[in-house]
């Protein structure tokens, strides 16, 4: 038990000596500044802070990093390190194309199987190299196959339970021209894995490791994988759009499992190449497939001649204490009907110590709200709406 408990301390270590682990941390703040910086020039405000992309990042792929990792452990996912580098190295590539969602394991571990399949043998004189090499070109798919879905499952949950949650108001020129609002979703996740590496104190036991590269020994290394997702609604509320996504790769996930785990029982390695390069390209399938949707869908966010669509709610503010939610129509304010936002900014000086607002909810039913206003709060309640950009900007869309 002693040795058990000792390869698992060290596994974790190796989580805070992994590059990578700090390089997702980057990432993540650099989305959060890229973010902000957008939400300030479309509406002069801050929606979410920066840390807020870190928080969101990090503590949800932790726990289901963690659960997850039992599974891996127990069912016995050996990877040698040689393949660990190889992901990782995919990871930093794919990094260079700037878009987040290709941050995935789906991508990562897909290209790298690809590699594994036509990586020819040779010598490069460094020792560790050269045995990476061998370690790229004896790893079995199977094992591979496992690990991509079960990390492709964790994504799915993760974009079911957190993928809608704190989305980002954004403002898009429409077919003709006019300016509509959309949410996005950009979600970078770390969820570390506990993988068996083989060559350590851990001995075999029967059956376990039941995939992987069979040696005497084992160790535990906590390895850092990424899970980016980024999804743009302006058809749908985006709750809705984003759990039917999560909902696809969740089933994408399972679908693996199940291709590989036919593989191994019937001895056909080629469904375990079927399994991961399918898995690659039935990831962007499903990318490509909500974002054409979308697309080719009625703009839900748009300005319209009786009331004013909520595009997005300031946390903290008003607007937010009054439980105004987005996709919600402000159709008075004081008693005033409105058909743009000037008269709702008009309005709100009738009483600028009591507002009354006339919301038409998600179920097309009319409720009221109403709050006192302190001198220290949100002189404009906290909403955003849909309204023209007149400074320079560029829509980013990856």
């Amino acid at each position: 038990m002693d040795i058990y408990f000792k390869e698992l301390l060290d596994g974790i270590a190796g989580l805070f000596l992994h590059p990578l682990s700090y390089v997702f941390v980057i990432v993540a703040f650099v989305i959060g500044f890229k973010r902000v910086k957008r939400e300030r020039r479309e509406f002069k405000v801050k929606v979410h802070p920066v840390i807020d992309n870190l928080i969101q990042s990090f503590f949800p792929g932790l726990l289901i990093g963690v659960l997850f990792s039992a599974v891996l452990l127990v069912t016995g996912i050996a990877i040698p390190m040689g393949m660990v580098a190889l992901i990782g190295l995919m990871y930093l590539l794919l990094g260079l194309t700037m878009k987040t969602r290709f941050l995935n394991p789906a991508y990562a571990i897909g290209l790298a199987s690809i590699v594994a399949l036509f990586l020819p043998g040779f010598e490069t004189g460094t020792d560790f190299i050269d045995k990476w090499v061998r370690d790229v070109q004896s790893t079995p798919l199977d094992s591979l196959g496992i690990l991509m879905a079960m990390l492709v499952i964790q994504e799915g949950i993760l974009i079911i339970w957190k993928g809608s949650s704190r989305t980002s108001p954004r403002l898009l020129k429409g077919k003709r021209g006019q300016y509509i609002g959309a949410h996005e979703a950009t979600r970078f996740w770390l969820v570390p894995q506990f993988l068996l590496i083989p060559m350590g104190a851990i001995p075999a036991q029967g059956d376990w490791p039941m995939f992987g590269m069979q040696a005497v020994g084992y160790s535990i290394l906590l390895v850092p994988f990424a899970v980016g997702f980024r999804q743009l609604n302006a058809h749908s509320l985006p709750q809705e759009a984003i759990k039917a996504t999560g909902k696809q790769v969740l089933a994408m996930g399972a679908l693996i499992v199940v291709i590989t785990l036919v593989g191994v029982f019937t001895d056909l390695p080629l469904l375990a190449v079927i399994a991961l390069i399918g898995g690659m390209l039935g990831r962007e399938l499903i990318t490509v497939i909500n974002s054409q949707k979308d697309d080719h869908g009625k703009p839900f966010f748009t300005r319209r001649n009786n009331g004013l669509v909520v595009l997005g709610v300031v946390p903290g503010t008003p607007a937010a204490k009054m439980g105004i939610q987005v996709g919600e129509v402000v159709m008075k304010v004081n008693g005033v009907s409105l058909n743009n936002e000037s008269e709702f900014y008009q309005a709100l000086q009738i009483n600028a110590a009591f507002c009354k607002l006339e919301i038409l909810d998600h179920q097309g039913e009319i409720r009221f709200a109403q709050r006192s206003l302190y001198e220290n709060e949100h002189h404009e309640l906290g909403l955003l709406f849909v309204h023209e950009v007149t400074e320079r900007k560029s829509v980013d869309v990856s």
